[in-house]
């Protein structure tokens, strides 16, 4: 099996290139740390098997021990190795210059590599160009032209990779331009590590050694700014290969990207742009997608629901049958096809967001914000991540060059409201809001944002003192996303969702629909009434009713994968309140109700409506959630409780993984926390003049003491030390 390593500079394309070579469906973005962490797949060329992997990218190589960003870590480990057949160097023809410094690097190695020149398409349209057969003959290693996005160029690279066997190593001539001291600190360095290493890792070595700050190993004299002589030598070799092959026209126009980003830059405007752009995504999402929703709704609840259950009547079959195929499983599966309309169109939206290289933008522009309350503003870049699932995004906090800016990343990065909040989102709004969704939607992400800052906030000033690091961040070109890469990318994050989902809501579906069967004590009801039942007054403050103990324990549920929570809800107040239709399913009947539901709806967006009791008085799921939970107050308290309550199991595993076990539990109390005391005091302001004084003074209280108690509890154990221990 052949070996293929994919290194270059963050956002050069190495992502597009790896799913273009093996068929993958790994995540891209048009910014840095969209990969964080190696990945590798393989294709048969010729009946051989070929493994590509990727790894995240970097702008210089170093000492794995020496490197700070987790992410950088693993790069550095890896190429070290040396354990591969072919390096594929991806350079970025727009930046050429900055590219070929890692590219010097990798020259070292003694390994066959090739030159993957991307992004060519777009260097033309800025007056740049490469003479690419003089690259080649100065690196001394094949050059091949690649427009990643559009998939030209990827037949000559697999043709290269076929034939790499018979590619020579490059020879790297770098220390032709080292000064005379410096190469005799190589030649001493060197001869060290052959005690260690074989002669091509002691000559790669002898160099990342040498652009150490501080270089420290037992038999070299120390050279006063050895790193900075290695660095500008290296520079130097750099300078006259582009001078050699490339060619800028000075008479080129002002490119698109300098000119729009004096507006999306503007230091008044940024900050608007932003937000406005984020409202337009949510009103389109809710507008168009939730037009769509509940004729999703009402036609997968006659297929999965009605239907089977109607069948099972007919044959006679016992009730845990019923419950199982039609309340269990056909419950599920109609939780999930509501979710389609909406994930569908917010998927696309981001996807294009994210193509264009508006996202990387939008990172700059609330640096500004960040750095005046002394959090990293590099944190923001995995928090637009987290919009579509919190997992990765608290794993991209491996960019963050300190551990305290990776923990304060990993704390913030929670409340960024994932795919599956949005999921419910979607589902109360249509019951509670159907005018306004798109607003109400904005402000659970807005106050997510807000909840992540002040927790960064607090923590920076608690219990992780120190300076940030500057945002660093290269902005790449803006591009205009092909409509068929849109809908690709959408898709494929829709499918990865509703499978996942599905994977989780199945089994917890037919396990609840059991214990809501299962009845107890002389009252026969249901094991999960009784847990409820006990647990609702918990939560009567936030405005819960004693009635509505579905809400509680999907909470409960909700913790292994937020996808859950609808779930849970949909499963246990259609099995309250159903009534068993035994006339049989109209399937033509519900497509006809279900088109006229999306008729209807797409009217609201361009029309204001003067009555929706359609809504709180249909037979669905919106229908229940109207009349369980009462009043919007009472159903935005409870978003406001999903947006920040304990993350799901797999964000909370993942920050263990990324941080430690401490950070992981103190996540969880400090959520929980913050969930309550937010829901707790929105609710007892809204409905000031229906209760007493004495329960707003309740709430506060209890809030002020769950805060207390949760920031002592880690001050006593010393701060950042307490954190930091595993």
């Amino acid at each position: 099996m052949k070996q293929v390593m994919l290194v270059g500079n963050p956002n050069c394309g190495k992502t597009t290139i790896f799913n273009g070579l093996t068929g993958g469906h790994q995540r891209v973005g048009n910014w840095p740390g969209v990969t964080v962490e190696k990945k590798s797949a393989s294709y048969l060329d010729a009946g051989h098997k070929i493994e590509i992997t990727d790894l995240p990218g970097v702008y210089a190589l170093g000492v794995p021990e020496h490197v700070n960003a987790k992410d950088a870590q693993i790069t550095a480990q890896v190429v070290a190795t040396r354990d591969m057949d072919l390096i594929i160097n991806v350079v970025d023809a727009c930046y050429l210059e900055r590219h070929l410094y890692l590219t010097s690097q990798l020259l070292e190695l003694g390994k066959p590599m090739v030159i993957a020149l991307n992004m060519m398409d777009i260097a033309r349209q800025q007056g740049i160009q490469i003479d690419v057969n003089a690259l080649s003959h100065q690196l001394n290693c094949p050059v091949v032209i690649l427009e990643a996005h559009r998939q030209i160029g990827l037949t000559e690279l697999q043709q290269c990779i076929h034939s790499s066997d018979t590619l020579c190593p490059p020879t790297s001539v770098f220390n032709h331009f080292l000064p005379p001291h410096a190469v005799s600190c190589f030649d001493a360095l060197q001869k060290t590590l052959l005690s260690q290493y074989d002669t091509a890792c002691a000559i790669y070595y002898a160099h990342r050694w040498m652009e150490q700050s501080e270089l420290q190993l037992e038999g070299v004299s120390v050279i006063k700014d050895l790193d900075v002589i290695v660095a500008d030598a290296r520079y130097q070799m750099v300078h006259a290969w582009v001078d050699a092959v490339q060619t800028k026209h000075s008479d080129a126009k002002e490119h698109f990207t300098a000119k729009l980003d004096r507006l999306i830059l503007h230091r008044f405007w940024a900050l608007p742009i932003f937000f406005s752009l984020m409202y337009l995504v949510f009103f389109l999402a809710i507008g168009i997608g939730g037009a769509f929703q509940s004729g999703f709704d009402i036609l997968s609840k006659a297929l999965f629901v009605q239907a089977p259950e109607s069948l099972l009547h007919t044959l006679n079959a016992p009730s845990w049958l019923i419950a199982l195929f039609a309340h269990g499983i056909g419950q599920a599966c109609n939780t999930i096809l509501t979710f389609i309309p909406v994930l569908a169109v917010m998927y696309f939206l981001l996807a294009f967001l994210e193509s264009s290289g508006y996202m990387a933008r939008a990172a700059f522009v609330v640096d500004r914000v960040m750095r005046s309350l002394g959090l990293p503003g590099q944190a923001f870049v995995p928090m637009i991540v987290g919009f579509g699932c919190n997992v990765p995004a608290i794993m991209a906090a491996r960019t963050m060059q300190t551990e305290r800016d990776r923990f304060l990343t990993v704390l913030m990065n929670p409340y960024m409201s994932c795919s599956a909040r949005l999921a419910i989102y979607a589902v109360f709004v249509a019951a509670f809001f159907p005018t306004k969704g798109y607003q109400i939607i904005f402000s659970l992400y807005a106050i997510g944002i807000l909840m992540a800052v002040v927790t960064g906030y607090l923590v920076r000033h608690t219990l992780l003192p120190g300076k940030s690091t500057p945002l660093i961040l290269e902005l790449p070109a803006y591009h205009r996303p092909s409509m068929k890469r849109l809908c690709k990318d959408a898709g494929f994050r829709l499918r990865y969702f509703l499978v996942r989902a599905g994977r989780v809501i199945l089994p917890v579906c037919v396990v609840l629909s059991g214990l809501n069967a299962w009845t107890i004590g002389v009252n026969h009801q249901s094991v999960l009434a009784v847990v409820g039942q006990w647990l609702t007054p918990i939560f009567a403050p936030m405005g819960i009713g004693s009635e509505n103990w579905p809400a509680v324990v999907s909470l409960i549920t909700g913790m292994l994968a937020k996808e859950v929570v609808i779930g849970t809800l949909n499963s246990l107040y259609l099995q309250i309140n159903h009534v068993s239709d035994l006339g049989g399913v109209d399937i033509l009947g519900a497509c006809q109700q279900a088109m006229m539901s999306v008729y209807e709806h797409l009217v609201l967006l361009f029309t204001s409506p003067t009555d929706d009791a359609v809504i709180t008085s249909a037979p669905t799921i919106y229908g229940m959630l109207s009349q369980q939970f009462g009043s919007g107050f009472a159903a935005y308290s409870y978003l406001l409780f999903v947006l920040l309550y304990i993350p799901c199991a797999s964000t909370m595993a993942a920050i263990r993984q990324e941080a430690n076990s401490r950070l992981m539990w103190f996540s969880i109390l400090w959520s929980l926390v913050l969930a309550y005391g937010v829901a707790v005091i929105f609710y007892q302001v809204a409905t000031w003049s229906t209760h007493p004084q004495h329960s707003m003074a309740y709430g506060i209280a209890g809030l002020m003491a769950l805060i207390i108690v949760s920031l002592r509890w880690v001050s006593k154990t010393g701060g950042h030390r307490a954190l930091g221990a595993s």
